[in-house]
């Protein structure tokens, strides 16, 4: 009876294990579909106000940026907690392809999600500001903080780039780049929505104009890029927890099956046993 007793404790595990397995499916496809509302509401929002900031660049010259500097600072965007498949493997890699091309000396780093900030730390790489917590309670957060560290320390820097993982489909994450500054908002500027600056009435001078707006894209592009980020996290994990549960699914068909034969055949034994003594 030991080895059914046995048998029986493993079910129950592993039935405990496909409960929380699925119960994490959901959570992370709820986590998606909201992330990805916000992300269309982002890109709609930073879709209108590109033109109206690649009109005012036009209109009004922007002040030249220091030549001299050649510090450069990436930002490195993983995930807080683990059960996301190969999610941080995939960024970590073109991380590692990264480091080849570049002089560390001229780099600083900023870590986002704890799996980013103890990668670097293994490899004694010195991080000039972490934030391990990444998850969509604590996107606002962690976003306000990245923005607060660029609007302070943008002109120590000749560049600034974010390092992150995004959604190509459901089922397939690829590491991506963003050149957060120098802003390059004439790269994603939309010909057919060309706006006269002419008819807008400024309270401000121009300058100030161009500065609050680039401030609220440099912002929009932080909290896109974090948003984007989430959804890919949450993709991978879905697909993880649903691959494990249709495992656990598949196991306890197999030992529920051995469970019975074991059983079935201790019953007979005996049944054998009693009728033999008559």
């Amino acid at each position: 009876m030991s080895q059914l007793i046995q048998l029986k404790q493993r079910i129950k595990a592993i039935e405990v294990i496909k409960k929380i397995t699925h119960a994490m499916r959901l959570i992370s496809m709820s986590s998606r579909l909201k992330m990805i509302k916000l992300s269309e509401n982002l890109h709609f929002f930073r879709d209108e106000i590109t033109p109206l900031l690649c009109s005012l660049e036009s209109a009004h010259s922007k002040a030249d940026q220091n030549q001299s500097i050649q510090k450069n600072l990436i930002i490195l965007i993983a995930s807080e907690k683990g059960l996301c498949g190969n999610f941080n493997s995939i960024i970590l890699h073109h991380f590692e392809n990264y480091l080849k091309k570049i002089d560390l000396e001229n780099y600083d780093f900023i870590t986002v999600g704890k799996h980013a900030g103890d990668y670097l730390a293994k490899k004694d790489i010195s991080i000039v500001a972490r934030h391990d917590k990444l998850s969509p309670h604590h996107l606002d957060k962690t976003a306000n903080s990245l923005y607060e560290f660029l609007m302070k320390h943008k002109n120590e820097y000749a560049t600034v780039t974010c390092l992150y993982n995004k959604s190509k489909s459901f089922f397939i994450q690829q590491p991506c780049e963003f050149q957060l500054l120098p802003v390059q908002p004439q790269t994603s500027c939309n010909v057919q929505k060309n706006i006269d600056v002419e008819d807008y009435h400024w309270i401000q001078k121009p300058e100030d104009v161009i500065v609050c707006i680039f401030q609220s894209f440099i912002k929009l592009n932080v909290l896109a890029i974090l948003s984007e980020s989430i959804i890919s996290e949450q993709s991978s994990r879905f697909l993880s927890m649903d691959s494990s549960t249709r495992n656990a699914e598949n196991l306890l068909k197999k030992m529920n099956l051995e469970y019975n034969k074991i059983r079935q055949t201790k019953i007979t034994k005996e049944l054998t046993e009693l009728i033999s003594s008559f």
